[in-house]
């Protein structure tokens, strides 16, 4: 397993990303998109419509991050019962 601080520095702009699996918006799992702006704090992905939609890095101990896939999962809370909800699993096409 690679860290986080790794696929920071893996992720450049001008690079594709695919949506695997989005749980909080289904509709977008499958979309493919470029990279247009990294930021030490978050990344931003190109529309269609030439806009960025940003997308803000969690904490470290919520991504997982192997070979060219990466998965961010919701912060534990109390609420539920300190476990991790998958919420999102991109893969870096390039």
């Amino acid at each position: 397993m690679k860290t986080f601080a790794q696929l920071k520095r893996d992720i450049q702009e001008g690079i594709t990303i695919k949506t695997v699996t989005n749980n909080c918006k289904p509709e977008m799992s499958g979309q493919v998109r470029k990279v247009g702006k990294v930021q030490s704090n978050a990344i931003a992905f190109l529309r269609d419509d030439g806009k960025l939609s940003w997308i803000w890095w969690p904490k470290a101990n919520c991504v997982e991050y192997e070979e060219n896939t990466f998965k961010i999962y919701d912060e534990p809370r109390e609420y539920n019962n300190f476990t991790r909800e998958l919420l999102f699993v991109y893969e870096i096409v390039r």
